[in-house]
């Protein structure tokens, strides 16, 4: 199966050899214009691959109209002003960023933005969709204040397609070091590379916006979420819970001591994970299995739905096992979250303990005084000492007969009486 939403992306920098080929590439037979390639972009009659890639864009043979994020279509004196910019970047070394984005014309027409009948696409939308785009990527890459773009939508091809080509006028990326293959020499450029998740971001937003998901996906973001807000709200305690009980127990004993580091990310819980997933798992089949086949099933569907867009190559897969992990890394930290509370509670359990013996004892130091004090060294000393130690020893007697007296009634209440 053939992706319905193809990205296509790469940059052209002023004195690489990727500039020299797609100078080659300009200058095919079927472009419109057709200008003497020189040396260098400095040169008189010289080949300005920036400023000349607008009339690429702008082909009649191609059926394209320049716009831009604030234009549908320019006028001749508002492509020039925009050339210029181009022309700008060029010489400054700004690095020109082109993308292409195709779609299958059989899953466009199935979407109402295509009709086969009369080669025609809903330019409206499809501004949109690209203005929406290059929001997402100028974001991502920090280049919403710098950087200046311009698009064209095409039919010339089977498959219709839109070129968008950005630069910035005054770049603002880093620079750094590069090495000519050709020469074999460095030379420093403004980086051009754009990372990854931008693309995939790109990507999402095309889809999205022409599916118009949201809303799906909106739900799945509140059934991963209602899991964790259901657990707080009624204050569910796993840790007192028969069936998650021992293993919570499990795996507080194989967490770290550095209880900063009880997160479930965090490499130090490894040996705990486990526990904590599985007490996941039962939390989930107790409290909310229609939340939880719902969720399966919506996941399939977008499963589904991004197979036919990225096609059978692509990693739509992933979509699912991401939701999923993210379910799981969610509940495992509501759950650590728990484990902290009853770790602090422990423990401020077991101080008040020692704080209250403490106090006991000099309590009991300070009635032995009292009393010495009292009987003002009359009488015996030893004879005093003699009588507090029989008060205290016929005091533990008592209570012990006391303990064993409540063990034998419990004992014969299990024997049945």
């Amino acid at each position: 199966m053939s992706p319905a939403v193809v990205l296509r992306s790469k940059f052209v920098t002023p004195g690489s050899s990727t500039f020299n080929n797609y100078i080659n590439y300009m200058d095919r037979e079927d472009a419109k214009q057709h200008v003497k390639i020189g040396s260098s972009p400095d040169k008189e009659n010289g080949f300005d691959v920036f400023y000349n890639f607008m009339d690429y864009m702008d082909d009649d043979e191609k059926q394209g109209e320049l716009f831009t994020s604030s234009k549908d279509k320019l006028s001749d004196k508002e492509k020039e002003k925009v050339k210029e910019q181009f022309q700008l970047a060029q010489q400054n070394e700004s690095p020109m960023w082109q993308d292409v984005i195709s779609f299958d014309n059989e899953w466009l027409a199935k979407q109402g933005l295509y009709n086969p009948y009369t080669n025609t696409v809903d330019e409206t939308k499809m501004r949109s969709i690209v203005s929406e785009t290059m929001h997402v990527m100028l974001k991502a890459e920090g280049m919403q204040q710098s950087a200046i773009w311009t698009a064209s939508l095409h039919y010339n091809t089977d498959n219709i397609h839109v070129h968008v080509a950005t630069v910035e006028p005054y770049p603002t990326r880093e620079r750094m070091k590069v090495l000519d293959k050709d020469s074999n020499t460095w030379h420093e450029e403004y980086r051009a590379k754009r990372k990854p998740k931008t693309l995939d971001k790109m990507k999402s937003k095309v889809a999205n916006m022409i599916l118009e998901r949201t809303n799906e996906r909106n739900k799945i973001d509140e059934l991963l979420r209602g899991t964790i807000r259901y657990k707080k709200e009624n204050n569910i305690s796993l840790s007192s819970f028969r069936k998650t009980d021992k293993l919570f127990i499990e795996a507080m004993n194989r967490l770290p001591d550095d209880r900063k580091q009880w997160r479930y990310g965090y490499q130090s819980t490894n040996e705990a994970r486990p526990y904590i997933d599985e007490i996941t798992e039962i939390y989930l089949e107790q409290f909310h299995p229609e939340e939880i086949n719902e969720l399966k099933t919506k996941l399939d569907e977008e499963v589904d739905v991004m197979k036919e867009m990225y096609g059978e190559e692509s990693e739509y897969k992933k979509y699912k096992e991401t939701k999923l992990d993210d379910l799981k890394k969610r509940m495992g930290n509501t759950i650590l979250t728990e484990m902290r509370a009853i770790d602090k509670e422990e423990r401020t359990s077991v101080f008040k303990q020692k704080v209250a013996m403490r106090q006991l004892h000099v309590l009991e130091r300070d009635n032995q005084q009292t009393s010495f004090q009292r009987y003002n060294g009359k009488g015996n000393y030893n004879l005093q000492v003699s009588a507090i130690r029989l008060k205290q020893a016929m005091q533990k007697t008592f209570h012990d007969y006391k303990r064993e007296r409540n063990i034998d009634e419990f004992d014969r209440l299990l024997d049945g009486y």
